[in-house]
């Protein structure tokens, strides 16, 4: 399908959460509508959460409601199927959700899925122009690609599956979704076998899997990492990842920041950690959500965390 079919007022986007993140996914709408204030841009914003989740729903509506009288607020409470799936880096089962996505938005025929632990700075009417025809989604290129990184992972059991994607392997964070295509292509199949199995980046890596040769690449704008700084992203540069430019605009001018690393509601002094709080304060409807003075004084994992993390590692035979 051609994008030239869709007007700003359709942009659809997806948020998919189980209950330890609700109150970040009150931050990331809030911020999605006060990004596109003034351009013309509306929503129909689809929350897909578990049981667990649901009782955020009435003050997610007035979040919309209170920013943007033209966006739509849709909430969908699903069963995980893959609530037995591997977990791993602390991050639930819920992250399995966006797999749903092509079954519970069938009158969709495709979305914008980001995580919510994102904080959005523009709006996204040239991101929802990005044409997926003959691809099942677009995406930004992960830190994944490194060559550190990269030889790092080497040695997964399944690493040498993903050897096409290898310059090309996406963070899956924020992914523009051909529903149409995935549904034709009855990608369930394998994203369900891939589920059984212990990967270590979880559905990340199954998009990764089973996508090759059908991803579109989106520049860095629309996914800066918050974890890397300036050096970080001058090494995307010289491993010819990114250009020198598009790594200029994804630090100056990001579209959406992602907090993919160390999560600034649980420390404040993380990579442009206070950005967020900024904004999060600026806010009647978030202001006291989070713990600001417990995120001041966390300052990372004890030495004595850290010894207990890689035991728990070693006993589970997780790479460390």
């Amino acid at each position: 399908m051609k994008i030239g079919a869709y007007g700003l007022e359709d942009i659809r986007i997806a948020f998919c959460f189980d209950e330890k993140l609700a109150e970040q996914a009150k931050v990331a709408m809030a911020s999605l509508l006060d990004a596109s204030r003034g351009s013309g841009a509306h929503y129909r914003i689809y929350c897909v959460c578990t049981e667990e989740a649901a009782y955020a729903e009435q003050s997610l509506r007035r979040i919309v409601e209170a920013r943007d009288g033209k966006s739509d607020f849709v909430m969908k409470v699903a069963d995980n199927p893959y609530a037995d799936a591997y977990e791993v880096r602390g991050i639930s089962s819920g992250t399995y959700l966006r797999l749903l996505l092509h079954r519970l938005l069938p009158d969709e025929d495709r979305v914008l899925y980001t995580d919510v632990d994102v904080l959005f700075r523009d709006s996204l009417e040239s991101l929802w122009r990005t044409d997926t025809e003959g691809v099942v989604l677009a995406a930004v290129k992960g830190a994944v690609n490194l060559p550190d990184k990269w030889e790092w992972n080497s040695g997964r059991p399944y690493w040498n599956r993903l050897s096409g994607m290898r310059g090309r392997y996406i963070n899956a964070g924020v992914t523009l979704l051909n529903l149409a295509r995935i549904r034709k292509d009855r990608l369930e199949e394998q994203w369900d076998a891939w589920a059984k199995e212990k990967l270590y980046y979880q559905d990340q890596d199954i998009l990764n899997l089973t996508c090759q040769g059908a991803v579109s690449y989106l520049p860095p704008k629309y996914n800066r990492l918050a974890y890397m700084n300036d050096r970080d992203y001058a090494m995307f540069v010289r491993a010819g990842i990114f250009t020198e430019a598009e790594c200029a605009e994804a630090l100056d001018s990001p579209v959406i920041i992602h907090y993919a690393g160390d999560k600034p509601w649980k420390r404040y002094d993380t990579n442009l950690g206070s950005v967020w709080w900024d904004y999060v304060n600026s806010q009647e409807d978030l202001r006291g959500l989070f713990d600001e003075a417990e995120a001041r004084r966390y300052h990372g994992p004890t030495f004595a965390e850290r010894a207990v993390r890689k035991l728990r590692k070693l006993i589970s035979g997780e790479k460390l």
